[in-house]
Formats: structure tokens, sequence, C-alpha cells
């Protein structure tokens, strides 16, 4: 396995590092057809999470290819309740002005849309979006898909899209503390950065331990009495909570730091691999 490697999101770094996130063999409707009309090419992360106890608005990065002129990027909306499995209406979120300079080089732009612009516009029949996302449904979702218009006037629909998710309280992105006690080998350190995603009102996912880039996932459950049940899947061992050397240590959430301390092992030729990890919130709520 290859340890885990992972890109700060965060302050004047955020979009240098975000360049870093895309893949390379993005296909939209316009690429490489027999004539010498492409271009149009645009690509965002597939998941954002609006976190309400945080903030209530999201950054979408936009990443415009060096092509033909693009003028704008139409960014259309639409909600996803899955309480009674309804879809809004699509309307026109905003767009991004491009004006032609991704003729010269390849472009990252940034734009904050707001709880208010997000759900402006939408309606479902049996369901009205909350005025503050406080109040909307956990698990609930926006998709936003883009349109390039180009020079000559033609509109080119991205493949790329981005879920909005309304989040749980703890998710977001996390300064991970690891320390990694070998049997053989002895103790390392390893410093990460982590998201947390929101699977449900109170649990989350993230990258197991060091690990994570064929996907060891483990999956966080803070339970009312701020302590922490977990599974960890794709991983090749069984991980168990604690230190088997010292019964005294537990996993659990500081609900007054927002802290997340995780103690958890398992069980390899030679004996127990056991993990210290702190999880500390990038952004306060």
């Amino acid at each position: 396995m290859r340890l885990f490697e992972t890109k700060t999101i965060k302050g004047a770094l955020l979009l240098a590092v975000f360049a870093m996130l895309f893949s390379s063999c993005l296909m939209d409707d316009d690429l490489m057809t027999a004539d010498a009309k492409t271009g149009g090419l645009v690509e965002s992360v597939p998941l954002v999470q609006l976190v309400p106890k945080k903030s209530n608005s999201v950054d979408i990065i936009l990443k415009v290819y060096l092509g033909p002129a693009i003028q704008e990027v139409k960014v259309y909306k639409q909600f996803y309740h899955n309480a009674t499995d309804e879809v809004s209406n699509v309307a026109l979120l905003g767009s991004f002005s491009v004006s032609g300079q991704n003729l010269k080089d390849t472009l990252l732009l940034s734009k904050t849309f707001t709880w208010d612009q997000l759900k402006q516009g939408l309606t479902l029949d049996s369901y009205t979006l909350p005025d503050d996302p406080l109040n909307a449904d956990i698990g609930d979702y926006f998709m936003l898909k883009y349109i390039s218009v180009l020079d000559d006037g033609r509109e080119v629909t991205s493949n790329s899209q981005t879920e909005v998710l309304v989040a749980n309280s703890y998710a977001g992105y996390y300064q991970s503390s690891i320390t990694y006690i070998h049997p053989n080998l002895g103790t390392r350190e390893f410093q990460l950065v982590k998201e947390l995603i929101t699977e449900s009102g109170n649990t989350c996912s993230t990258s197991f331990a060091v690990w994570g880039s064929y996907g060891e996932t483990m999956y966080l459950t803070i339970n009312p009495d701020n302590s922490i049940t977990f599974n960890v899947l794709g991983f090749d061992y069984i991980v168990e909570e604690g230190d088997p050397n010292n019964p005294l240590v537990y996993s659990h959430y500081d609900p007054v730091t927002e802290i997340i301390y995780l103690n958890y092992h398992y069980l390899a030729p030679g004996g127990y691999r056991v993990f210290y990890e702190v999880l500390e919130p990038m952004t306060k709520k």
C-alpha cells in the first residue's frame, strides 16, 4: 500500500492547490471533433460541502482550459430532497466571466454562492427550501452544471458537475496528526490534511490512517456521549478501537475544542500496529 497524501485547501493556497485536484481525462461534448471547432472545456470538483454551523455559503472553483475563447460559463442549479425523493426545477445560479482569457492560458476562477442564491427560484411539490440552511435536511444537495458560451455563440455543456451537499456539523477539512507505533520499526509521525465527508447526521467518512489511495475508508460516528465508533472498509486487516497496550485511552470528540481524538489498532504479522490520531478543524464554527 502507498502512503496517502492529501493536499491542503486553505487560505491563499486555495487556487494553486485546487489545480492539483482535477483529473486530466474529462471529455466534454466539444472535444476533438472532426472539424476544427473545439473548445469550451471546463472542470470543477465533484463535491463541495456546505456546513451550516460554519458558513452559509460555498466557494466554487472552476478550471477553464486553454483553448478557443470562452466568453462566460453559465452555472445552473437543481435541488434534490431525499425525504420525498423530489427534484426541483433547473434555474440559472450565476456565471463566471472569462472574456476570452483562456485563449492564452488555463485559468482558475473562484466564485462564492450563498444559501439564498442557491435556493432562489427553486421549487418542489411537497417541500420548501428553508430560509436558514440550519433547518435544511442533512444529505440533501444542489447539483451544479456548467455551460460554456464561446466567442462564436456556441454553448458547450460540460460533463463536470458539482454536488453541493448539506453537511453535518462535523464535516470539513481537518489537520490530521498521526502517531504510528510499529512493533518492530518503532514510532513515526505524520501530518496530513483530511476531509470529513457527510454520510448522515452524525457520521462522516474519511481516508483511513496514512492510507486511502486504494479506497481505504474510515466511517466515524459521533455518539450522543461524544464517544466515537467507527468502521474501516477496504483495508486488509481488522481495525479495532483503542490501544491494546493502554486500556485507558479511547476515541472521543471534544465539543469545546471541536477536536476529534482517535485511537485504533490492528494485528498483523509481528504484532499490533497502534495509531493515535488527532483531527483538528482547520476552520472554526
